[in-house]
Formats: structure tokens, sequence, C-alpha cells
């Protein structure tokens, strides 16, 4: 799963601006323009309507140096303690990168994983207990909780972190439909529930009108397998024509100007 594109347009207007402010003094403070603080104001009022873990996410992920994690050899976070169970964590992230180069080709993002043990998340964070990917500017962070500790769910993730890594925040907030993120995501999640019947193939095609994260995820959770499914199914269809080795280069394209559908074209 991935933040909603509003959190994430808002997230990285304010990191950035943030950014900027702390390493030019007072002056930058003063110098942000109306334009820009409206427009962060506008982006945080919708944020409001988000689900309020929305909140803790883009939280986590911004202060996630200061959350008192473990730091494990390969550059991740935990909050357990056992060296055997943190050699597991390590092994799951090695195992789904290695998926995610089997399937197209070696993956280049490097963002902050974490993986945490409580079901509610860790400190003052509360977190769902499978997995998401939170995108704050350039800075990526994937939390994974007990429920996704396998390399399904793993690899889903860090795709995610490798999509936008490839074709860039802004671009993937605003031009890449959900239902291409998840969908492309899930080539690599090989999990069975996500398996489409014969009968939901005929309307899968109706799954590119979840343009949205709301139009993704807000439903019932019945509604939302069928939603991964038929995402999962398009995409794959669609990969079968252009080949999954062109999905990196068709990212990078968009990072370079062109559109979503000039990209993805057949």
């Amino acid at each position: 799963m991935q933040n909603s594109g509003v959190a994430s347009l808002f997230s990285s207007a304010l990191y950035n601006q943030t950014h900027h402010a702390l390493f030019n003094g007072s002056h930058a403070l003063s110098a942000m323009s109306k334009k820009l603080f409206s427009l962060m104001l506008a982006l945080g009022l919708c944020l409001l309507a988000a689900p309020a873990r929305a909140f803790d996410y883009v939280s986590a992920c911004l202060f996630i140096d200061s959350a008192g994690l473990h730091p494990m050899p390969d550059g991740s976070l935990t909050d357990v303690d056992a060296e055997a169970d943190q050699q597991h964590l390590m092994q799951l992230t090695r195992d789904a990168r290695a998926r995610i180069e089997a399937t197209f080709g070696a993956p280049e993002a490097r963002p902050i994983v974490v993986f945490f043990k409580g079901r509610d998340g860790f400190g003052k964070y509360h977190l769902n207990p499978y997995g998401n990917t939170q995108f704050i500017g350039s800075r990526a962070c994937v939390m994974i909780g007990p429920e996704g500790q396998n390399v399904d769910v793993v690899a889903h993730e860090l795709m995610h972190a490798e999509l936008n890594h490839r074709a860039g925040t802004l671009k993937r907030a605003l031009q890449i439909p959900t239902w291409f993120d998840e969908g492309l995501a899930m080539q690599v999640d090989y999990r069975p529930r996500y398996r489409i019947s014969a009968e939901a193939m005929k309307d899968a095609d109706g799954i590119r009108e979840c343009r949205s994260y709301d139009a993704f995820f807000s439903h019932d959770p019945k509604t939302v397998v069928e939603h991964y499914t038929a995402a999962r199914y398009v995409v794959g269809q669609w990969l079968e024509k252009v080949g999954q080795r062109s999905v990196y280069d068709r990212l990078q394209r968009m990072s370079q100007g062109e559109s979503f559908h000039e990209a993805m074209e057949e």
C-alpha cells in the first residue's frame, strides 16, 4: 500500500520548504511566498479529511531517526532486539530485492526500511500491521508490520519506492494512477488471495477508473481485495505486450518530461 497522493504532495512541499528554511535561516522563512503557503494550507486542509493514521505515517517517516529504533547492518531499522530476528528481517529485504531484480531488473531505490513488531505500530506512531510506503520529498520510508513480514509484502512495498525513485515524487503523485502503482507492485506480490478468477477477468478493465487513492481504497475489505486482484491482472496483461524489462525505462522517461500515457503507450 502506498500513501495517498494528497498526503504525498503536502508532505513533499512541507519537507522541501522546511529543509530550505532550516539551512538558510529565518530570512528564508519570512521569504516564503504567499502562493506556496496558500497551497500548503489548502493541501493540509485536504489531508485533514484523510484517515488520522496518515498523519502518523508522515510523522513516523519524517522523525524516524529519533524514534529509538535499532539500526541493523543493512541500514534498516527495527524495534526487535534479538540478533536472530534481525538477521531474518534483513534476509527478507534481500529476498524481496532479488525478486524485484528477477522481474524488472536491479532496483536502485534505497528507502528507509522499518520493521516493527507491534500490531498498532511503534512508540507514538499508530501504523497498520501489514505495510505502507510513505514519501516526503525525496525521502521514502517502507514500514512493515508483523503481518507483513514476508517476501510478498516487502517486495510489494519496495516496488512502490522503486516506482517513485524512477518516475519522481511529483510525477507519481500527479500523474500515475493508483491502479497502475498498485498493479505494478502486485507483480512481485504472489499472495494467493489476489489471483483473479476467469469470471472476474471480464470486468477487470474497470479498475482503470480507480485513478485516485480514495477510489481504490475507500471501500470495504472485500472490494479492496478485488481492486488489487484486477490491478494485478490488468498491469500483468500490459506487461505481456511491452515486456517487464521496459518498465524502468518508461518510468525514467516520465521523470524526463513524458506524460504517463506517453511513457506507458504499448
